[in-house]
């Protein structure tokens, strides 16, 4: 198995954003940190983190964070331990401040 490390970096605007998506030709991947940054001078916003699996051909969204609070000018670690993301798996992001809030995932993909 080939192994491949990989980072994305987003600028979340309104709804729900896809922070993460395995390459084409990867079959699971272990997320290892994922960071959000409040980028504005002007006010606290808020994040919800999920991962999207497919479930009997249905997209089933899971919480790993709902409505966490990241104060002006800080970043909030999303993970305390790295997480495995099997094929057809994604992350996705929905801010409360469009435009205002940063995300950034580190993972290593498994071909």
């Amino acid at each position: 198995m080939a192994e491949s490390y990989k980072s994305t970096g987003t600028n979340l605007v309104s709804g729900n954003n896809t922070i993460y998506q395995m390459s084409s030709g990867a079959t699971a991947a272990i997320v290892n940190s994922i960071n959000f940054s409040n980028v504005t001078g002007s006010g606290a916003g808020t994040v919800t983190l999920e991962v999207v699996k497919t479930v009997s051909g249905t997209l089933v969204p899971y919480s790993l964070i709902t409505n966490a609070v990241i104060p002006i000018s800080t970043t909030l670690q999303a993970l305390d331990a790295p997480i495995v993301l099997n094929y057809n798996d994604y992350l996705r992001a929905t801010p409360g401040l469009s435009g205002y809030i940063h995300a950034f995932v580190s993972a290593l993909e498994i071909v």
